[in-house]
């Protein structure tokens, strides 16, 4: 059921004034956690409990940067993880997940339209991990082959490119597993 329908059908009953206990929109019968919010959405768009990162493991947690500021919140799936970051954009949900041999993150929707994107990854099988520049927008997906069998952590930022070099967002999306 695409997530329009979903809304739709959740606000028609809403008007109604049928809904007696808040149940998440994102709400799948085969998973014993339900996602909500903006991570709930993306998670529907990536297909729910049949789709990408399959089922939650967890509910969604507080992450804190550096022990202190409040950075955004993180949910695990039996596939990988999603984030949501409002310090990169408010409405900014990354994603992590592993497939066929590969690792591979995704990010939706920032605030703006960003000239480039500058992801990072690390694995145990590479400590020091790898940054790449991807093309810009307003979402993106990076991809690698699974060189190892721990999880690839994520974290991504954008920025704008100038005459005397790139102006970059302050602080990196909250880090993902997938």
């Amino acid at each position: 059921m695409s997530s329009r329908v979903v809304l739709s059908v959740t606000a028609g009953l809403a008007l109604a004034g049928t809904i007696a206990v808040a149940t998440p929109a994102h709400a799948s019968a085969g998973c014993a956690i339900a996602p909500y919010g903006l991570i709930g959405a993306r998670w529907a768009e990536l297909g729910g409990e049949h789709g990408k990162l399959g089922c939650p493991t967890t509910r969604e947690t507080d992450i804190y940067m550096n022990g202190v500021g409040w950075a955004g919140r993180r949910q695990s799936f039996v596939h990988g993880q999603m984030a949501w970051s409002p310090k990169n954009g408010s409405k900014l949900v990354v994603a992590a997940y592993s497939r066929n041999g590969y690792a591979y993150f995704d990010w939706k929707a920032t605030d703006r339209n960003w000239d480039k994107f500058l992801v990072r990854w690390t694995s145990p099988a590479d400590p020091q991990g790898r940054q790449e520049d991807f093309v810009g927008g307003n979402r993106g997906k990076a991809w690698t082959r699974q060189r190892t069998n721990g999880g690839y952590r994520w974290t991504l930022k954008g920025c704008d490119t100038g005459v005397f070099g790139s102006k970059c967002q302050r602080s990196w999306t909250v880090s993902v597993t997938g």
